[in-house]
């Protein structure tokens, strides 16, 4: 019985660490399965962040563009309203400055008539009197 002992104690003696060191290995494998999973969805995490960074950025950059586009094309039918009322406004003052040259013709062509007329007017006063 003895025997028995001793060998159940040596198998113990030896079976004890041995397990350890399994298990021990078994556990820093395990641990850095759990590691290297951690740092790989940590860097799928910070890729993910950095697309979703960058599509922000392009859509920011299209948001101004676009605004930016609408801007202009306000600007520009601003600019062409303006040169139309401008052109209208020249029209106007063209046609008007035409109506000053003819009526200016036209008391000028009365001029010598009306010239002729006092002239009458005053002798027939002067003759009267």
């Amino acid at each position: 019985m003895t025997g028995i002992v001793i060998a159940v104690v040596v198998t113990l003696v030896i079976v004890a660490p041995v397990t350890f060191i399994i298990t021990s290995t078994i556990e820093k494998k395990s641990a850095n399965s759990k590691i290297n999973n951690a740092e790989e969805q940590a860097r799928a995490i910070i890729d993910e962040a950095l697309v979703t960074a960058e599509n922000k950025k392009r859509e920011g950059l299209l948001e101004v563009k676009e605004e930016s586009i609408k801007a202009k094309n306000e600007l520009d039918r601003e600019i062409k309203e303006r040169r139309n009322e401008i052109q209208r406004n020249e029209r106007r003052i063209q046609q008007k400055e035409e109506n000053i040259d003819r009526k200016t013709e036209a008391i000028e062509k009365k001029e010598p008539f009306l010239s002729l007329t006092r002239n009458v007017f005053r002798n027939l006063r002067e003759s009267q009197d």
